[in-house]
Order: structure tokens, then C-alpha cells, then sequence
């Protein structure tokens, strides 16, 4: 998964409801998940069930064939297509044509806990980490804010 990070400033008012609106749109337009090859993606055309077929790669999710571009804004779209470029160049294949792009996926995090370096909130041996905790973006990330806690804990015992 490749995931585009947005932080809202002022005048932004609904962080939640923008996503929201984005995951709405891609509910309205294809019912659900969509599918695009990363080719018809770039030159601006909707993907449609002839040329998902004849792709090298199949779908191995239930999806729509459609136009990303539709439901994503195009600050974070071209994010996306860059990042795909930059692994090109480490994964040679990646930005193939055939490769298939699903969307969208929104996800909300609370960054309202306040956190000092070592992940503790101001409620002294109280630490925040984990997926579930709203401070973290990803499994890997989670992961790795546990081992730094239990580093921090094993430290002050020493």
C-alpha cells in the first residue's frame, strides 16, 4: 500500500469529513474498490475491462475498473504516481503499465495526544504506542514504537 500522508492546516476545517467525501466518491463511482492500470492512469484515460484483461497482471481483488483520478485530489494522485516512478528505480517494473492500482483507501489518525520524544504522555509511565493508538501509520511503524518504549522502559531499570 502506498500511503499519502495530509496534514490540514488553517483555514481547513474537517480533516475527517474531507476523507470522508473522498471515500463517498469512490463508493459513487464504482460501487466500491477501484481498479486502474498504472498506464491508463498516467495518460489520463479510465481503465476499463477490456484492457484490465488484457493486462499481464489480473486483479486479485473484487474491483471496478475505472479512473482514479476522479476520486483522488491531484496533489495526493501525483504523489502516488512519483512514488511509484521512485521505486521504479529500486523495483525496475513497478511503474509498468500492466500494474494495477486499487483505491481508495482513507484512514483517520488522532494526533490530539501530546508525546514527548520517548512516545510518554504527560501522565507520568503512561506510554502511547501500537497501531491503535492514533499516533502511528502503519503495522511496521507500530511495531517499531514498541521496541523503542521497551528500549526507554528497560534503560530508566538499568
Amino acid at each position: 500500500a502506498l500511503l499519502v500522508a495530509k496534514h490540514f492546516t488553517e483555514p481547513f476545517k474537517d480533516s475527517n469529513g474531507y476523507g470522508e467525501s473522498i471515500a463517498k466518491l469512490s463508493n459513487m463511482l464504482g460501487g466500491g474498490v477501484i481498479v486502474q492500470r498504472f498506464g491508463d492512469l498516467v495518460r489520463g484515460r479510465r481503465s476499463v475491462e477490456k484492457r484490465i484483461q488484457g493486462s499481464f497482471l489480473q486483479p486479485t481483488l473484487d474491483a471496478t475498473p475505472g479512473d482514479l483520478s476522479l476520486v483522488i485530489p491531484k496533489r495526493i494522485l501525483d504523489d502516488i504516481v512519483e512514488m511509484i516512478y521512485a521505486l521504479d528505480k529500486i523495483a525496475p517494473g513497478t511503474a509498468n503499465d500492466d500494474t494495477l492500482l486499487y483505491g481508495v483507501e482513507v484512514k483517520f489518525y488522532n494526533m490530539e495526544v501530546e508525546l514527548d520524544s520517548n512516545l510518554e504522555t504527560s501522565a507520568k509511565g503512561l506510554f502511547v504506542i501500537g497501531d491503535g493508538s492514533g499516533v502511528t501509520h502503519s503495522l511496521s511503524h507500530a511495531s517499531a514504537s514498541g521496541v523503542h518504549v521497551a528500549r526507554v522502559l528497560l534503560e530508566d531499570r538499568l
